[in-house]
């Protein structure tokens, strides 16, 4: 028999994996010199490495700094991160970030329906823009950002109060699904006016307590230090060993469902000035304390959520199971489909899954420019307050000391042999300002943020042409694209994890407006979806360009559909429905009917079913003799023509034959040709103009006549 893993085995097994993952405070890498590292730095731990990116954000000193000197610093770093945040927020939060495609024919509804859930209960029912912001920011600055995406179920307790309630009333109050206490009830006889005259009734004034439980999915991100992974080269689905360190209040613990008994013996989670990236992301230091709350329900308590693959139940087969862990204390212990974390890198490393950040790419250059930056400051400082050397014994060192214009220095003696100006450097800023400038080129290679991507120079396009800018902002803008791109297989990750939460857990449909009309939706009936694309507008420009581009799509329509009739009332729709999305109208059906709605097959169908106008009949039948009458005209003024060169060229052939000479009949059969030609040119040019003017005259009769028509009706 299959011997069962105890607790203590299990929280064994896990904290060997803690001391080794990545991100743990003490899995210090073996020290090495600055053959490998730039300054002879040493290899540290993620975490001091996401607590030097923060204080590199923030701009904090570097260390360095000289007392009386200049101690700015300038924040490269923020500036690119801050640069760069406001295009891919436009890319994915501006519409649909990800969309199922149809897997099978006949499956381009449903799978629009699902993308249109998945969406609504992303941005709207979960704080989907923050969760975006956090995650992006995060992996830019710290090399992962990481998103929690689970089926939360939670006790909720209400207090409600309720006067004057009939039996009637206090009946259909009490009837529900809910779990109902009444704390507080009193009852009183009142008078009513009735058939009768005044009659008793009895009314009840009830305080209750009602408990529900909560079913949502929630959508969370997740701050890097909170998450140690182990031995990971790919997604989350093949790591061994993945913890996310939660601090919640003991009473929120409890409303999760765990044993209250259970909940109270949890030690209290460590201050967060015991905390060293929580140090770091803090911009005051106001809240930080070291009292803890008298209240133990309000007390913060640490929850360690487990994924490990281990052979819990003895088998021989390693199965991915989910422990909920509180200090030395296993709360839950199941085994689950997959880990509910996500996780993104804006540089990926390849079999690696710590990326780089672009604190890796730009520190250097924030330490090479603020040094730069420091020296020409105090130079100029310098500059203006230059010093001096003194006869002490002839000087008044007082006034000396006095820095102000128009001062005073009593010497004794002539003050040119008491007192020499010390000679100060010239102005560094046109040395420092070239260098500072290649620092800002070396950032634009690395990144693709500079004064190409950040607009366009009116003085650069005097010495450039605007097919040289365009190409420059164009290739600047690939590595920002590459970035997005990057970032959006997370996003891809959490969609396809709300999907997923969706089908195992929503026990009741769901009532959703989509594109204009209420939908009953019950994802229990959804199909297992693999097809998900990254839908975040890379590759085509601005929204400007996309939509002058969707424009000569709609001309291409236009012309292709009146040629060949290849363009139908669906393929119309969907360029309409594209354009109103990138002019920021959500609900195309606002402006325009859905082919594949009930309202325009009803209206096709009266249409089908609608007599047609004898007024618009007889109309069509006046055009079509307008047109068979030109044509006759258009027959006549041909034969005329022909018949006129047919006489010309036999009047030019009778004046050769009594010249008798065979060069001049040849020279005369030539011009003939030529005026031949001339003729059946023209007689093209008056058949050309005669059908313009044919179809000029129908078009106006028949615009005439429908009008007439139409104002009839």
């Amino acid at each position: 028999m299959a011997k069962r893993m105890t607790d203590a085995e299990l929280l064994a097994q896990i904290g060997q994996y803690e001391k080794a993952a990545l991100g743990s405070s003490v899995s210090v890498g073996p020290s090495v010199g600055g053959n490998i590292k730039p300054a002879g730095q040493t290899m540290t731990t993620l975490e001091i490495d996401r607590y030097n990116a923060l204080n590199a954000y923030y701009a904090r000193p570097l260390g360095n700094e000289v007392e009386d000197r200049s101690q700015i610093v300038l924040p490269e770093l923020r500036d690119t991160v801050e640069w760069i945040m406001p295009t891919l927020m436009r890319m994915f939060a501006s519409g649909k970030p990800c969309q199922f495609d149809p897997e099978s024919p006949g499956d381009e509804q449903q799978a629009e329906i699902e993308t249109e859930v998945v969406n609504h209960v992303f941005m709207k029912r979960n704080d989907g823009f923050f969760v975006l912001h956090d995650f992006f920011k995060d992996a830019l600055l710290l090399r992962n950002g990481y998103v929690d995406s689970w089926w939360e179920k939670r006790r909720k307790s209400i207090v409600e109060t309720y006067t004057g309630l009939t039996e009637i009333e206090l009946a259909m109050l009490m009837q529900t699904d809910d779990e109902i206490e009444i704390l507080e009830q009193s009852e009183k006889i009142d008078l009513i006016d009735g058939p009768m005259g005044k009659q008793q009734y009895t009314c009840f004034d009830v305080k209750l307590r009602r408990v529900t439980i909560e079913k949502r999915p929630r959508v969370e991100c997740v701050p890097p230090e909170e998450v140690l992974v182990s031995n990971a080269r790919k997604g989350f689905d093949e790591v061994p060993f993945v913890e996310r360190k939660r601090t919640v209040l003991r009473s929120d613990v409890i409303e999760m469902g765990f044993d209250p008994a259970e909940v109270a013996e949890i030690e209290v989670s460590r201050p967060d000035w015991l905390q060293l990236i929580e140090l770091a992301r803090n911009e005051v230091t106001d809240q930080l304390s070291e009292e803890e709350s008298t209240d133990p329900a309000s007390q913060e308590v640490e929850l360690r959520i487990v994924w490990i693959r281990i052979d819990y139940d003895g088998d021989g087969i390693a199965e991915l199971r989910r422990v909920v862990v509180a200090g030395d204390k296993v709360l839950d212990n199941d085994e689950c489909e997959e880990c509910s974390l996500s996780y993104c890198s804006p540089i990926r490393m390849p079999h690696r899954h710590t990326g780089i950040s672009y604190y890796d790419l730009l520190y250097d250059l924030q330490v090479i420019k603020t040094t730069l930056f420091r020296q020409a400051l105090d130079n100029l400082y310098l500059t203006n307050n230059q010093g001096y050397a003194v006869d002490w014994q002839k000087v008044n060192m007082g006034d000396m000391l006095i820095s102000r214009p128009g001062r005073i220095v009593r010497t004794e003696g002539a003050p040119m042999n008491t007192i020499m100006p010390l000679t100060t450097p010239s102005n560094m800023m046109a040395q420092v300002v070239p260098a500072l400038e290649y620092c800002d080129l070396q950032r634009e290679m690395r990144t693709g943020i500079g004064k190409d991507t950040m607009g366009v120079d009116a003085d650069a396009l005097q010495d450039v042409t605007k097919g040289g800018q365009l190409a420059a902002m164009s290739a600047a803008a690939l590595k920002v694209e590459l970035v997005a791109r990057l970032l959006a297989e997370g996003v891809k990750d959490v969609f396809g994890k709300i999907h997923r939460l969706l089908m195992r857990h929503q026990d009741k449909p769901m009532t959703l407006q989509l594109t204009g009309r209420w939908v009953d939706i019950d994802p229990s009936q959804w199909r297992e979806r693999t097809q998900v694309s990254i839908n975040v507008g890379l590759g085509s420009g601005n929204r400007e360009e996309s939509r002058a581009n969707l424009m000569m799509m709609a001309q291409a329509q236009n012309q292709i559909g009146q040629a060949f009739g290849l363009v139908g009332p669906k393929q119309a729709y969907e360029t309409f429905k594209a354009l109103s999305h990138l002019l920021g109208f959500e609900n195309p059906t606002q402006f325009v009917m859905d082919p594949d709605s009930p309202e325009y097959q009803q209206m096709q169908a009266q249409r089908a079913h609608q007599p047609p106008d004898p007024r618009i009949a007889a109309a069509q039948i006046k055009v079509e003799g307008d047109k068979q009458v030109e044509g006759m005209r258009l027959q006549a003024a041909q034969t005329k023509v022909q018949s006129a060169a047919t006489q010309a060229q036999a009047e030019l052939m009778h004046g050769a034959q009594q010249a008798g000479h065979d060069r001049d009949t040849q020279a005369m059969q030539m011009q003939s040709a030529e005026f031949q030609t001339v003729f059946r040119a023209l007689a093209q040019i008056v058949a050309s103009q005669l059908n313009k003017n044919a179809a000029a005259d129908a078009g106006a009769v028949m615009s005439h006549d429908l009008s007439e028509v139409q104002r009839g009706a």
